[in-house]
């Protein structure tokens, strides 16, 4: 009776359940990177002067190869009092390249969190009006295509594809799937009708989804990994700070705004209410645009500095000189005996 008083109590608390077990596990498992000498120094970071100052590396951050990520980048991490320096920016401001990759996973987040903002209005929307009147259990099992969809690319698709074609262009491919299946959106509205379609409505809808959460499954690795590569020589903490906070303020902008919008396109006629994807489509091309340049150059350091760490580029020794001797001066150095001249008889 309190679950059909309060329908969204059950999917909250579940939600909640698993987030109460991930903290769980994050703090008994997940090493602290900080060394105990400097958790309580907080304050004292605030006499720090604004030009480039040389501050010893919390704890470095050892790569170990034993994983099996192709993609070159780390798998596993060893804890380590390294000797490195991490050094604060000079002046007020980030590099130009990091700015712009934060730049590119803001629209990232704010765009992805909008069209699934969108996603859940649109087959809402009543039979009478053209809709697919999906209720929380059908949009539930959508989402379920999608967390396949999910799974599926971290583990078989991402790892492969990076590794054959690169970071940024695995980033630019999830980019164009991502925004050319939900561009598809009004190809969708056809199947619409459930006395006429039945089950079949949902496998347009499926395939859309399970492509959609497969290419921002390969976008948001590759962000997170060009936004520490850009880091590198900065405070790899403060840096991803300010990146998942720019996030999350888009993430809570950017739905409201599509709803607003798709409120407002809706009297523009049946096509009306599918113009606020193409408008955050738009605003995602508009991000791209802008950190592409960003991207390619920490794309093109990383190329180069993986080509200097790997084992082809390291010299080879010089050949030593091997002096021939005869046989019976190897079976006496091989006897330790004194080589005695031979007397003529």
């Amino acid at each position: 009776e309190t679950v059909q008083t309060y329908p969204f109590l059950l999917p909250n608390l579940t939600y909640a359940i698993f987030a109460a077990i991930a903290w769980v596990i994050g703090c008994i498992f997940l090493e602290e990177t900080l060394p105990a000498s400097q958790r309580c120094s907080c304050l004292r970071r605030r006499q720090a002067s604004a030009e480039t100052v040389e501050l010893p590396a919390p704890m470095g951050l050892v790569r170990s190869t034993s994983g099996t990520d192709p993609s070159g980048a780390p798998t596993r991490f060893v804890l380590d009092e390294g000797e490195s320096t991490v050094s604060a920016p000079k002046g007020k401001c980030y590099p130009v390249e990091l700015i712009q990759t934060i730049v590119s996973y803001c629209g990232l987040s704010g765009t992805t969190a909008a069209q699934n903002q969108l996603l859940i209005l649109l087959v809402s929307y009543e039979k009478s009006a053209g809709g697919f009147e999906f209720g929380p259990r059908d949009i539930g099992f959508l989402q379920n295509i999608g967390a396949v969809g999910l799974l599926s690319s971290q583990l078989f698709l991402y790892p492969k594809l990076t590794k054959r074609f690169g970071f940024l262009n695995v980033f630019l491919l999830g980019f164009c799937m991502a925004h050319l299946s939900y561009g598809l959106f009004p190809f969708y509205g056809l199947f619409y009708d459930k006395d006429k379609y039945g089950m079949w409505r949902f496998v347009p809808l499926g395939c859309m989804q399970f492509m959609y959460t497969a290419s921002t499954g390969m976008m948001f690795p590759t962000a997170f990994a060009f936004i520490n590569r850009a880091a590198e020589g900065l405070n790899r903490g403060a840096v991803n700070g300010w990146a998942n906070s720019s996030g999350a303020l888009c993430r809570a902008a950017f739905p409201p705004a599509s709803a607003v919008l798709l409120s407002i396109s809706t009297s523009w006629g049946p096509l009306g209410r599918y113009l606020p994807l193409y408008i955050v489509t738009m605003i995602a091309a508009v991000c791209l645009a802008c950190s592409l340049p960003g991207l390619r150059v920490i794309n093109a350091r990383s190329a180069v500095n993986a080509r200097a760490r790997s084992p082809a580029a390291v010299a080879p020794a010089p050949p030593v000189a091997v002096v021939p001797t005869s046989l019976e001066e190897d079976c006496r150095n091989a006897r330790r005996e004194p080589l005695v001249p031979a007397v003529e008889a």
